[in-house]
């Protein structure tokens, strides 16, 4: 099995999940079953030095910056599939706290026939609220954010946050690596799981397979539509910012990944589209500031619900209407 983790700068979370797996694996003993391939995409903190010295088991591959996300899960990919006999691949980021029994969930997982044939999402709580879910996938067109949506223990999903995901080989051989050229950051998980599931891989999430992670206030408003975020400054040149950042790779909504996911099905979208976007999304900041307070704070509130938000950090963002 590979456990592929792409990383950049961010060595003490690197430690700790490298920490977290080397405990689990070695008091499964199965060192000689699980490799771990750590993509790092260009780390100036020292990451790969530290990754050699402290866990010289490790396979670390190296980019200079321009992998991304998207790359550097490709580039770890490639080498489990080209370097290696792994039977699975498992992608992990690297700011999760694995549950104990991650491993040992993650082993069933793999025993189970019928997962063998298709890809499998673990979910991700919030370490202050563990009862809401950060990051699982889609159903019905809604995120998955609270355990009693899963009537068993494999809810079938539309699509999966890359945070945890499990690939049986055959699987990774048949749709080939992540979209690197129209996803290179935001949304490779997105069109991976999706383009499996056009092509009749199921996918599920798992209730039993976890993971927990800090989510703050400003996680919650950087996913926030862009409008929304504007609204919430009232300094012009912060508002400035956040129109330049549509065309930035490190936004969550800027217009190379939600363009292409709009016209996913087209290998080549011309570029006044990007530019209609862009010029929808100026409209749209522009045009709220006609909302009256009680239709700004209706469609916040509106917001918060639909995506079942903790009242701690509706609490925090709230005074900035």
């Amino acid at each position: 099995m590979a456990l592929i983790l792409p990383v950049r700068d961010r060595w003490h979370y690197t430690q700790a999940i490298l920490n977290a797996l080397q405990q689990q694996i070695s008091a499964a003993n199965l060192g000689g079953i699980y490799q771990i391939i750590v993509a790092d995409d260009g780390s100036s903190d020292g990451t790969p030095e530290s990754i050699q010295a402290q866990f010289p088991q490790v396979i670390l591959i190296q980019g200079t910056g321009d992998w991304w996300w998207t790359g550097a899960i490709a580039a770890g990919m490639d080498y489990a599939l080209t370097q290696t006999e792994a039977k699975t691949l498992v992608w992990l980021n690297d700011d999760l706290e694995l549950a104990p029994d991650f491993i040992q969930q993650l082993r069933a997982i793999c025993a189970e026939p019928q997962y063998q044939q298709a890809i499998v999402g673990g979910i991700v709580r919030d370490r202050t609220r563990p009862d809401w879910i950060m990051f699982s996938g889609l159903a019905n067109g809604q995120p998955i954010r609270q355990i009693s949506q899963f009537l068993t223990p494999y809810l079938p999903a539309e699509t999966l946050n890359g945070n945890m995901v499990v690939i049986p080989r055959p699987i990774a051989e048949q749709l080939g690596l992540p979209d690197v050229r129209r996803f290179p950051h935001y949304g490779g998980d997105y069109e991976y799981t999706e383009r499996a599931r056009r092509s009749g891989i199921p996918l599920y999430l798992s209730q039993s397979l976890q993971a927990q992670a800090d989510y703050t206030a400003a996680d919650v408003v950087r996913y926030m539509p862009v409008w929304m975020q504007w609204r919430l400054t009232s300094s012009w040149a912060a508002r400035w910012q956040i129109l330049q950042n549509l065309w930035s790779l490190k936004f969550h909504h800027n217009v190379w990944h939600i363009v292409n996911r709009m016209y996913i099905e087209q290998s080549q979208v011309p570029r006044w589209r990007y530019w209609v976007f862009y010029i929808k999304k100026v409209m749209q900041c522009l045009n709220s500031l006609k909302f009256s307070r009680p239709r700004l704070h209706s469609q916040f509130q509106r917001y918060f619900e639909q995506n079942q938000i903790p009242p701690h950090l509706r609490h925090q963002i709230e005074p900035h209407l």
